[in-house]
């Protein structure tokens, strides 16, 4: 997912079409950190995660774009991380977001959504990086489109795994992409919010019918 976040960011500057991403990525982490409370429940939780949706197009004068941008950078969850280069062994270093106020960092993370479904992690970070797998690939389908998202999603997954960035493929963060990428697609023709997605999905154990 750090690499996501990477690619967003050179896209997002490359184009010039948003306002400052660190400013107001930096209000959706304040946001987080000074308005949210943790809960096990997961209803509760869906709710939070519209509530990060719904500021982020208050922020952006509903510019769906740019508030799923801010979204995603927004709900990180770490600002740094090494990519180690395989055969050599060699760590190399990147900070997306050195200047956040490493306090708020915390407590924005704290205060994460973390039970976001039936078969979220018991610990309590849970399914916290999942919030910005859902946004970020809602981004990219919002822009790009399904397919290109979808693509994107399996390469990250695949290359984070051979540079030793996040370990293992995770295939339920290659399901929480799809629902992002489902996300994306419905906003290209209106506003919705991410509970309608989201609450329809009660686990995200890959590849199964868990609706039934």
């Amino acid at each position: 997912m750090k690499i996501f976040l990477l690619l967003i960011l050179i896209h997002a500057y490359g184009f010039c079409q948003i306002k400052d991403v660190y400013e107001y990525g930096s209000k959706i982490n304040d946001y987080i950190a000074n308005n949210f409370s943790k809960s096990v429940d997961r209803e509760f939780n869906l709710s939070l995660i519209d509530s990060i949706f719904s500021y982020a197009l208050s922020i952006s004068d509903s510019n769906v774009s740019d508030a799923l941008l801010f979204c995603s950078i927004g709900t990180m969850t770490y600002p740094t991380f090494r990519m180690k280069i395989p055969y050599l062994n060699i760590l190399i270093p990147f900070s997306i977001f050195s200047d956040y106020d490493k306090n708020l960092l915390d407590k924005k993370v704290d205060n994460l959504p973390s039970k976001l479904f039936d078969d979220s992690p018991l610990s309590s970070f849970g399914d916290k990086d999942k919030v910005v797998h859902f946004f970020s690939s809602a981004y990219l389908s919002f822009i790009f489109g399904k397919n290109f998202a979808e693509y994107i999603g399996i390469f990250v997954e695949e290359f984070e795994e051979s540079f030793k960035i996040d370990g293992k493929v995770d295939f339920r963060d290659l399901r929480i992409n799809q629902l992002g990428i489902e996300f994306g697609q419905i906003l290209r023709y209106k506003i919705i919010f991410p509970s309608v997605i989201l609450a329809k999905e009660k686990s995200l154990s890959y590849g199964k019918n868990t609706n039934n």
